[in-house]
C-alpha cells in the first residue's frame, strides 16, 4: 500500500502546475468508531493543467484492512482518459486490485490504444470479474487478486505505466474550447463514469455502517464521484 501511495504521489508532484484543490477541511480527515473498530479516511485533492480534480484517498478499517483509491478526473477540454485505481489490502496482502485508463467517449483514441497495446501486461493467475456496471472501463482494465509478492510488484508496475502514459499524453494534446461539442461529450462520459461507480454497494455499505446513509450518499456524490 505504501509503495502504491508513494508512486501516485510522485506522479502528482511531477505535474508542473499542480496545486491543492480548495475543499472543506472536514473532508480531508474523517474518523468514526463502532464496537472498538475504527475507520480512518484521509483524502487529498489536487488540480493541474488537464485535470479538473485528482483525488487520492486512503482508508483504514481496524488493524487489518486498508483501501487505496485514486482517480484523475480530466478537464473535459482535454482528450484524456480517466485514470482510476483501487487496492484493497487485508493483513498486508493485496486482496483486490484494479487499474484502468477509462474512455471519455465511445472508444479510447486510436493513438492511446496503440500505446496501451504496446505495454507488456503479464498474465495474472486470478483475474477478477467486473461488476455489471464495468462497461465504463476500457478493454485494457486490469482487475486481479495478486497471488504472491511478485504479482503485487507487477501490478504496481502497471499503475506506473498507465500513469506515465497518461502524463505523456498531457503534453501532446491541445485543449478544446469549454463550450465545444467535444468537451461537452467528454463531460457527459465523465458523468456516466461517476453514475456507474456510485453503484458500488460495497463502498456504500461500509460508509453507511460507520456514518449513516445520508452521510454516505453525500460523501459518494460530493467527494468520491462528483461530476
Amino acid at each position: 500500500m505504501v509503495e502504491a501511495f508513494e508512486l501516485i504521489k510522485n506522479k502528482i508532484n511531477s505535474l508542473t502546475d499542480v496545486e491543492y484543490l480548495n475543499v472543506d477541511p472536514k473532508s480531508c480527515q474523517i474518523y468514526s468508531k463502532i464496537n472498538q473498530e475504527e475507520l480512518l479516511i484521509g483524502n487529498e485533492f489536487y488540480q493541474a493543467r488537464g485535470f479538473r480534480k485528482i483525488h487520492l484517498e486512503v482508508a483504514k478499517l481496524g488493524k487489518s484492512l486498508e483501501i487505496l483509491h485514486c482517480v484523475f478526473f480530466p478537464d473535459p477540454c482535454y482528450e484524456l482518459p480517466i485514470f482510476g485505481t483501487d487496492l484493497v489490502v487485508n493483513s498486508n496482502n493485496i486482496s483486490a486490485a484494479i487499474v484502468d485508463l477509462s474512455p471519455v467517449g465511445k472508444l479510447l483514441p486510436d493513438f492511446l490504444v496503440s500505446e496501451m497495446q504496446s505495454l507488456q501486461v503479464p498474465k495474472f493467475h486470478e483475474p477478477g470479474k467486473l461488476p455489471e456496471w464495468g462497461f465504463i472501463f476500457s478493454p485494457y482494465v486490469c482487475f486481479i487478486r495478486p497471488v504472491n509478492y511478485l504479482e503485487e510488484k507487477l501490478f504496481l508496475k502497471i499503475i506506473d505505466q498507465y500513469l506515465s502514459l497518461l502524463l505523456s499524453l498531457l503534453v501532446r494534446v491541445d485543449p478544446n474550447e469549454i463550450d465545444s461539442l467535444d468537451a461537452m461529450v467528454r463531460l457527459d462520459y465523465q458523468k456516466r463514469y461517476c453514475l456507474n461507480q456510485k453503484r458500488n454497494e460495497k463502498t456504500r455499505g461500509i460508509l453507511t455502517k460507520y456514518f449513516g446513509s445520508s452521510w454516505a450518499e453525500e460523501y459518494i456524490n460530493k467527494i468520491l464521484f462528483e461530476c
